[in-house]
């Protein structure tokens, strides 16, 4: 008996032995029928009853089970759905018997057709019962069977919605799963201590707090539509479930179902990036829609990781057409494939060239006539660009420098540069020469003949861009670890490319020219506190199963970043998550020193240079000891002077960028 349930339990029951089950039970239905219609009188049974009515009855039976499929569902899995299978089948059968009987009745063809009516009545009534239950049986011996297991692995399920009820269903028809689900935890006070297909319902703090412990629980299954749950509320329910040593996987987002249904692997961990990210961001898509209309978009820097999510959403809103620019062939190449084979478009061109390349461009503007231009080509790397800074400058100084010229010249409409924060009062190369380049821009727009709008948006780290910490902490962690970071104490700002992008699109239809755009990045994360996390997440113990190693700040690296400068003051827009702030009017010499600067690039020393640097952007103080900085000082957070001189509703004081402040001032002083 042992091993017939050990082979059912890993094997479904074939369709032909469900059907045959079921013809047995109409058979022994319809004696059972007439035993009732006469009252148990044994003689009357025999004189009314006929084995050739079965001759009738199961070819009808037979005929509406195949048309209902109601041998098709898997038995240990039946829902209300096949219910309804076998109710439509049996009425349909005791109906044409019903016509039968009706017929021999009229006609007088046959008195042994003459089924009484009563008899019809019972046998539909106990053939639909006895199939029902029968379904009903298999199942709650298959749930019991497989949740006796001693050894199967507890979890619990977050959400008691839809989206749970369809989890619990998938879990269970996995087979080779050897799991119990505990129970479902829901937010929702009107649904705790109650129960849905069985299994209870908890409210957080008890399923924590007792639930898990007792049960051992070691898996929570995230199912709650991102419709219904805030990223915070997200980030909450992670932190509770890593404080208890808990791995969290999540369900994903119904487009993502293969078919419309989900599957066991596609129930995946949850990952950094989705407790990093903000809630849904509502953009002015008409506008964006209208400004986009007709037009030819040029990007540059368009295989990198912004440059390439601007091109996505850029074909999503139909533009007229598009011209990729990037000198990287390999990323160039896949994307041009990924757009023909997931985006269905063709009017689109790539190019393969250098933005400090004039020549190149001039044709490229000339051929194309781009109406609007988004420049993310740059180099990001802060280690890097402290070596070669004058590769930093021509790249990301130059090759603005000669877009910015060409769109005047072309009469481009609009010109969006992606800055950084590290343009922010900046303590190292890569982040002056943003700084430069948002300079030579607001510079122009000062000038009444140009006709171009110039627009400047900056914000922090982009989750999974290159060179982005989360990429290589991942990498570390697959390895086995150590992961590394350069100070405890060390903060960021991050966004999701996608929200990065999303803003980018609708910055750019937002000001008449000269505005840089600063992007509400939430709240600064601490890396030590992201690596914990990152480790926890992939079901290891931070310091135990992965050590974090602090290797000290890198050359031109600060602990916190900034958005704002201390000259610019910042109004809110329509969108709550984009900050608009004023024009800084410049003298126009800066546009002469920048172009000495780059003439006279290669003739300097990189000592030479960054000092060079200094004197455009008084606030850049290095952060790296290989470069002097005379009388100069790290500026004081813009926190603080926001909060005594501007008031501003949307900064407030952190009290461990304060902190952070006061340790880099002890680092630059002890290294000189």
């Amino acid at each position: 008996m042992k091993r017939i349930i050990h082979y059912f339990s890993k094997n479904y029951m074939p369709r032909w032995m469900v059907l045959f089950f079921d013809l047995g039970i109409i058979s022994l239905s319809w004696f059972i029928a007439y035993v009732l219609r006469f009252n148990f009188d044994l003689g009357d049974v025999e004189t009314f009853f006929s084995t050739f009515h079965l001759l009738i009855i199961l070819p009808a039976f037979s005929l509406c089970f195949w048309i209902s499929k109601t041998y098709a569902g898997i038995l240990r899995h039946s829902t209300s759905e096949d219910v309804m299978h076998i109710i439509s089948a049996t009425l349909c059968a005791g109906l044409f018997i019903t016509l039968v009987s009706f017929a021999a009745r009229q006609t007088g063809i046959s008195s042994i057709l003459m089924i009484p009516y009563s008899v019809i009545i019972i046998h539909f009534l106990l053939v639909t019962t006895i199939l029902i239950l029968s379904r009903l049986a298999v199942k709650m011996i298959a749930q019991l069977w497989f949740n006796s297991s001693k050894d199967s692995q507890k979890i619990m399920i977050y959400g008691a919605g839809w989206k749970g009820q369809i989890t619990l269903n998938t879990l269970k028809t996995d087979s080779s799963l050897n799991i119990k689900v505990v129970g479902f935890i829901d937010d929702n006070v009107s649904l705790h201590n109650k129960y849905t297909s069985g299994i209870p319902i908890y409210a957080p703090e008890k399923a924590f707090n007792k639930i898990i412990p007792e049960n051992k629980v070691s898996e929570i299954i995230l199912a709650i539509d991102n419709s219904k749950i805030s990223k915070k509320r997200k980030a909450e329910i992670t932190d509770e479930c890593l404080k208890h040593q808990l791995r969290i996987k999540e369900v994903p987002p119904l487009k993502d179902w293969i078919n419309g249904e989900l599957q066991v692997k596609a129930i995946r961990p949850i990952s950094i990036e989705d407790l990093l990210g903000r809630n849904t961001i509502k953009l002015d898509k008409e506008t964006i829609e209208n400004g986009l209309k007709n037009s030819v978009v040029l990007v540059t820097g368009a295989a990198g990781s912004i440059g390439s999510e601007i091109i996505r959403q850029l074909i999503d809103f139909k533009v007229k057409r598009v011209v990729l620019y990037d000198k990287a062939e390999s990323d160039l190449y896949n994307l041009q494939q990924e757009i023909i084979r997931e985006k269905n478009y063709t009017d689109f061109v790539v190019i393969v060239g250098d933005v400090t390349n004039p020549i190149k461009l001039r044709k490229v503007f000339a051929e194309y006539t781009p109406t609007i231009v988004y420049n993310a080509a740059a180099y990001k790397h802060v280690p890097l660009m402290e070596e070669f800074p004058s590769e930093a400058v021509r790249v990301n100084v130059g090759g603005t420098k000669i877009l910015a010229d060409l769109a005047i010249e072309f009469g481009v409409e609009k010109f969006v540069f992606i800055s950084t924060d590290k343009a922010v009062n900046p303590t190292n190369v890569m982040g002056a020469t943003k700084r430069i380049s948002e300079m030579y821009i607001q510079s122009l727009v000062q000038s009444e003949k140009i006709s171009t709008q110039f627009i400047i948006t900056r914000f922090g780290n982009v989750l999974g861009s290159n060179g982005s910490v989360v990429p290589l902490f991942k990498k570390q962690i697959e390895n086995g670890g150590p992961v590394t970071i350069t100070h405890k104490d060390i903060t960021r700002y991050f966004m999701t490319i996608p929200e990065a992008c999303q803003l980018v699109l609708e910055a750019g239809f937002m000001g008449k020219g000269g505005e840089i755009f600063v992007f509400d990045m939430g709240e600064p994360v601490k890396i030590y506190d992201l690596a914990k996390k990152m480790i926890s997440l992939s079901g290891l113990i931070p310091g135990k199963d992965i050590k974090i190693e602090t290797i000290g700040l890198r050359p031109g690296e600060k602990l916190y970043e900034e958005l704002i400068g201390q000259k610019e003051e910042l109004q809110p827009t329509h969108n709550e998550k984009i900050l608009i702030g004023k024009i800084i009017k410049f003298n126009l010499q800066i546009v002469n020193e920048i172009t000495d600067l780059l003439v006279n690039l290669e003739e300097m020393s990189r000592e030479e240079l960054v000092e060079q640097m200094m004197q455009i952007v008084p606030e850049y103080v290095s952060m790296n000891s290989h470069y002097k900085n005379g009388d100069k000082k790290l500026p004081v957070p813009i926190e603080l002077k926001t909060l005594i001189n501007r008031k501003a509703p949307y900064l407030t004081l952190n009290p461990d960028k304060l902190v952070a402040y006061k340790k880099s001032i002890e680092l630059m002083k002890k290294n000189g």
